[in-house]
């Protein structure tokens, strides 16, 4: 006979730990739709994830008024509601993939590749992720409802068509006090609710440690099943599948709490989940739970000793003989309970817990203690749960609020001091613009990587979603060009990228010949470059510009321009077009206006300006990727120098406008208020920003020039078109005179002392809409090599290497420069030219 006994086994697995039930549908919220859960002791499940400011960017005011946030939104509930927040550390993924990349020479190749191996292992860096889930438990007329709906329709679809008015109303109050929590929040945190797939994969991480995309089935039923298919060993060493795992928790508190008292722990070196949950009483549940407490310690004020006394004499003793501390805990007890009633504070169950995992026991035997004196160090008493970790685990899993209830109350307010309220801002993985894409469809990776503090790395964008425009401000001295250079250099990363750049004192000079890119040093005497503005004038586009163009030399020449000498422009335009020659020269001949023929020999070989804009054949070539104009003596000069600079750099962005074509291209203006200080330009950027941004260009604007820019009419344009602004350290930061302009762009007063307090050409902050950061570059010899390059003496080196060795004179440059425990790096130029089979553009 068939023994079937064994097989009825009754003990529990896993998924009948779990609360989860299944999925009722979604919602609409203020932070997108959010999937509801019900879970089988009748509760709503729901969450969000959140991002959150940078701690070291704030100020004592503000991250109080995090913590307030906090209190606010959490005073809005009461007795039923569970909050779980969670942090979840996990290794970053390493560099950018180098299958990624798409360089088009060994030097910028060679750039990032050390940059690379100064980065360190996937190990060696770690991001944090946040999550918030609110459940209600839901009252049981409502429960009994909701099981008629599932029992009757299958679904609750019947809440929604007005079969349940009492499952209405309870679902209404759910969303409503969810809106109300996560509005309050929205106003410092970048909120995201949670669908199905989201918030199944949530709960799955925090189940299991693993970090994949749970999808939610065409049943949303019996997740429990669904999450719960793992091996679990609870006990004194309790592991899933496999992997053993450690919980540690505290069990004392500090006598006062602090916002950022615990900021530091979600900022570890090592994998962890950190999750605070609690359990907020209402005013009347609260009030009388800390009555009890109240009358307790009242009532333990004294011995029996001296009650006895008191009693035979008469008199009382209780104020000579009470203890003091039974004293003072009686009158905590009554303070807490005139705060419920204030109704300022929200008094209710908290419980804590670090959860550690490791296939190592030594490695999570380091981490646990690591926590621990953590947690003493900071005022806890810290516990490495044993016989209560299953039941501390579970009351882990969002969802769970019967689990390792700990029954001491603390408020609202010292739960916000406990939460994980900040983050170390890490970037997005991926380039935001979705212009920015790969040959394969796939999102381009960022821009670079660059280092912060708690080992988090920092993913650098410009972009903030399609518009990359950028900021670059700072003194002398604080390595704004070494930036620039580097910034493009890892530009060229981008497949078909192309890098322009507008440069003042030859510090592009290294990174643009090490490219193989074209360097024009505009008026310099090694560059023998001359203009054709009219050349191509049978074409609409460039007919329309030349007329404007030399309306604008007309006006710089100081005329008035009125519609009849508008006209004869036109006209001799056109006169021009069936002409061989198109020199400025041929036009003036052409002109039938004497003052606007005066006007313009200005521009011909007759005066100042002939030698570099009155050629009959236009000498620019923008076929490199790497193109740069030193403008240094272009600019130099007296006033009489914008007459020439002007129309120079209006035929060049033309020229520049022209040859876009949808392919990423980077566009530096270094000393950009020099260039622009004129209101022709005024009144061009602001549509040729918007012009450049549908093409997939990025203009970066930099300058030195503070308060310049303070003064300048052009800088509410830039404000509104560049969201990304890298401040240089700059010790005069707080000076009476420049923290002004600081604060209106957009810095507190905490920022602005770190900038005041940061390494120059070390420490650089990065200022997004997404997230503020200060970073470091780590610029290793090679980096350095080519960005920070522009003594003069060097650049007549680079020449003299240049003339010597062609396109390999890198190699020579890097063997005279680096250290000797650098050298190496020679070997992989050399095998990165062989690569790239390179020869001169």
């Amino acid at each position: 006979m068939l023994n079937i006994k064994q097989y009825r086994d009754k003990s529990k697995g896993l998924p009948d730990l779990l609360n989860i039930a299944i999925l009722l549908g979604s919602f609409q919220t203020n932070a997108g739709e959010a999937a509801l859960a019900l879970q089988k002791d009748g509760s709503f499940l729901a969450g969000v994830s959140f991002e959150g400011p940078d701690l070291e960017s704030l100020g004592t005011r503000d991250i109080e008024a995090l913590s307030g946030a906090w209190n606010n939104a959490l005073s809005r509930i009461g007795t039923g509601w569970g909050v779980h927040v969670t942090a979840i550390r996990e290794p970053s993924g390493g560099y950018i993939p180098g299958e990624d990349n798409r360089f088009p020479s060994a030097i910028p190749a060679l750039v990032d590749a050390e940059r690379r191996a100064q980065h360190g292992g996937e190990d060696h860096h770690f991001v944090s992720r946040y999550y918030m889930t609110l459940t209600w438990q839901t009252p049981e007329d409502a429960e009994s409802g909701l099981g008629e709906a599932m029992i009757i329709r299958g679904t609750a679809a019947s809440a929604e068509t007005g079969e349940s008015e009492a499952l209405r109303d309870t679902f209404n109050k759910y969303q409503g006090a969810f809106e109300t929590v996560i509005g309050i929040l929205k106003s410092w945190y970048r909120i995201r609710a949670l669908d199905a797939d989201a918030l199944l994969t949530h709960i799955h991480e925090c189940l299991s440690g693993n970090n994949h995309k749970i999808n939610a089935p065409r049943i949303p039923a019996y997740l429990d099943a669904v999450l719960g298919h793992h091996d679990f060993i609870g006990g004194l060493e309790p592991a899933m599948d496999g992997v053993p795992f450690r919980i540690v928790t505290a069990i004392g508190f500090p006598v006062m709490t602090f916002p950022e008292i615990l900021e530091s722990l979600h900022s570890m070196p090592f994998p962890m989940r950190y999750t605070v949950r609690f359990l907020p009483l209402d005013q009347v549940d609260a009030t009388k739970l800390m009555g009890k407490i109240r009358d307790k310690w009242f009532g333990s004020r004294s011995s029996l000793k001296s009650m006895v006394a008191e009693k035979v004499s008469g008199e009382a003793q209780g104020n000579l003989s009470a203890d003091d501390t039974v004293v003072n805990l009686a009158y905590d007890a009554k303070q807490a309970i005139h705060e419920a009633n204030e109704g300022a504070l929200r008094y209710g169950f908290f419980s804590l817990g670090v959860v550690l995992r490791s296939e190592h026991r030594k490695v999570l035997d380091e981490r646990v203690k690591t926590i621990k004196d953590f947690f003493d160090n900071s005022g806890f008493n810290a516990y490495l749960e044993t016989t209560n970790t299953v039941e501390a685990f579970l009351g882990s899993i969002p969802g769970h609020l019967w689990e390792n209830v700990r029954r001491p109350l603390i408020h609202s307010l010292n739960f916000a001091d406990f939460a994980p309220k900040t983050a170390i801002w890490a970037g997005e993985e991926r380039c935001p613009s979705p212009l920015m894409k790969m040959s394969d469809g796939r999102k381009a990776p960022p821009l670079m990587m660059a280092t912060t503090t708690g080992n988090t790395p920092m993913r650098v964008n410009l972009h903030v979603g399609d518009l990359g425009h950028s900021l670059v401000l700072g003194p002398t001295g604080a390595g704004k060009s070494t930036f620039l250079a580097l910034l493009a250099l890892q530009w060229m990363r981008y497949e078909g990228a192309r890098m322009i750049s507008f440069d003042k004192g030859m510090s592009m000079y290294a990174a643009t010949m090490a490219s193989h890119g074209q360097h024009y040093d505009i008026l310099g005497e090694h560059t023998d470059l001359s203009f054709a503005p009219l050349q191509h004038i049978e074409r609409p586009e460039d007919n329309r510009f030349a007329c404007e163009w030399l309306e604008g030399c007309a006006v710089l020449q100081g005329m008035k321009i009125t519609t009849e000498e508008r006209s004869v422009i036109r006209d001799a335009v056109a006169s021009l077009t069936r002409e061989t020659g198109r020199s400025l020269t041929d036009l003036v001949q052409l002109t039938q206006d004497q003052r606007l023929k005066n006007a313009f020999r200005f521009y011909t070989l007759e005066g100042n300006a002939g030698k570099l804009l009155d050629a009959e054949k236009d000498g620019l070539d923008l076929s490199a990727k790497f193109i740069t104009f030193e403008l240094e003596h272009l600019l130099q000069g007296s006033e009489q120098a914008k007459l020439i600079t002007v129309p120079t750099l209006l035929y060049l962005f033309h020229r520049i406008e022209q040859m876009l074509d949808g392919r990423p291209t980077m566009i530096l203006l270094d000393e950009a208020w020099v260039m622009m200080d004129n209101p022709m330009f005024l009144a061009k950027i602001r549509e040729w920003l918007k012009v450049l941004r549908k093409k997939n260009a990025v203009v970066v604007f930099a300058t030195q020039s503070l308060m310049d820019m303070k003064d300048s009419p052009l800088l509410p344009v830039l404000q509104e078109s560049c969201p990304t602004k890298i401040f240089l350290p700059n010790r005069e930061a707080t000076s009476q005179l420049l923290q002004p302009m600081y604060h209106s762009m957009g810095l507190n007063a905490r920022q602005i002392e770190l900038l005041a307090a940061s390494t120059p050409k070390r420490d650089y902050y990065l200022f997004t809409p997404d997230g503020q950061r200060r970073i470091q570059l780590q610029m290793g010899p090679v980096t350095l090599a080519f960005t920070g390059v522009s003594d003069p003496r060097e650049v007549k080196r680079i020449r003299e290497l240049c003339n010597l060795h062609g396109h390999r004179w890198p190699i020579a440059w890097l063997q005279e420069r680096l250290p000797y425990n650098a050298q190496d790096w020679i070997s992989v130029a050399e095998e990165l030219f062989r690569h790239f089979e390179e020869e001169p553009q």
